[in-house]
């Protein structure tokens, strides 16, 4: 946790270094603004659909390497889950994620004031996510207070992502990002018939970029 607010600290303090840069692609370093939902599921519970719907948001760094490629890091609060409606079991699921991604960029546009900026990024990574809180509910009880509860998930998760990113601005943007796991998420089993759960997340986000 204290790292992932340090990492926090010093994605935002870029964006007084970055004011000063000049104002169009040519500056080495970026900063971005993110908001927006998660839409996810656990591979391994009651359902298999894209159920539950959260929070995901932060801050993105990035370091241009050359006209056409970015590496970027993020941190992000993010959550997911799963909902189950014919048993009404609802997981909710609070991470602290960090992902990073090489993004390849491309159609190249001027704005007003005559500064260049890239409308598409497409890119690819992995991300670690630091379990914060996890709560298990079913029929409005959580389960959790109920006397013997064994919490099933792991605290870290280590996933593979694919991410679009296109600007309508210069500055304003939507992304686009589906992600899964590579490990399973619990110790235990939700289902007794299967030993794993796997995160999967459709991710809309809006973006703002310094």
């Amino acid at each position: 946790m204290k790292l992932s607010m340090i990492i926090l600290f010093v994605l935002c303090g870029t964006i007084q270094v970055l004011t000063a840069q000049k104002n169009d692609e040519e500056g080495r370093f970026t900063a971005t603004l993110v908001a927006g939902i998660n839409i996810s599921q656990i591979d391994g519970d009651e359902d298999g659909s894209y159920s539950k719907v959260g929070f995901n948001g932060g801050a993105r760094g990035g370091v241009r390497l050359g006209e056409r490629m970015e590496l970027c890091t993020e941190i992000l609060f993010s959550q997911k889950g799963s909902y189950v409606d014919y048993i009404d079991k609802l997981y909710h699921l609070d991470y602290m994620e960090v992902p990073v991604l090489f993004y390849y960029k491309d159609w190249k546009a001027t704005d007003k004031k005559n500064r260049n900026y890239m409308r598409v990024m497409i890119g690819a990574g992995f991300s670690y996510s630091r379990l914060l809180n996890a709560t298990i509910k079913q029929y409005g009880t959580r389960l959790n207070d109920v006397p013997g509860f064994v919490d099933p998930f792991l605290k870290n998760d280590f996933m593979f992502m694919l991410d679009a990113n296109f600007f309508f601005t210069r500055n304003w943007g939507l992304n686009f990002r589906w992600s899964r796991s590579f490990i399973t998420i619990v110790e235990s089993p939700l289902r007794s018939n299967i030993s794993y759960a796997i995160n999967r997340s459709i991710i809309i986000r809006l973006l703002f970029r310094f």
